[in-house]
């Protein structure tokens, strides 16, 4: 075979193959990089990599839909806890087909307030992941807080 004929055959593979990290990626890769990169406080990596452009965030005062309204809900978080620390763990994978991939799990978060004072609390979460020429991305996310203890 001719270098010319081997440098074709090798473009055409190149060209059928599917796009990077989709045929390995898998729902529960995507919640690791959500995990792994969140606290990172740089949205561009969530978008990049984890968040689809669509995605619709509901959280218990507002809900968020885009990748504009989500970055602008995730900034001001930050801006108000800037040292915030956010664990998700407990997932349980509940659905899933080809396509898509529903899991619930726990949060939390803590952090410093501007003001000094610590913040924390956690909830119950549910995060819809959807398959993309990209790879797996969250395309649904909605936290609820647990309830406040009532006074006695």
């Amino acid at each position: 075979m001719s270098l010319r004929a081997a440098l074709a055959a090798a473009a055409l593979v190149l060209s059928l193959a599917p796009a990077a990290g989709a045929v390995t990626d898998t729902p529960e890769a995507a919640f690791e990089r959500y995990r792994a990169k969140i606290n990172s406080h740089d949205f561009d990596l969530l978008a990049e990599d984890v968040i689809a452009p669509d995605a619709l965030f509901v959280f218990t005062e507002k809900t968020h839909r885009g990748l504009d309204a989500v970055r602008a809900a995730f900034a001001a978080t930050w801006s108000v806890i800037p040292d915030e620390v956010y664990t998700m763990d407990q997932a349980e994978w509940l659905a899933r087909d080809a396509n898509t991939a529903l899991v619930v799990f726990r949060y939390s978060y803590r952090g410093t307030m501007k003001d000094g004072k610590v913040l924390s609390g956690g909830g119950n979460g549910t995060n819809l992941y959807t398959r993309t020429p990209q790879g797996w991305r969250l395309s649904y996310e909605h936290l609820s807080h647990d309830p406040k203890p009532k006074a006695p």
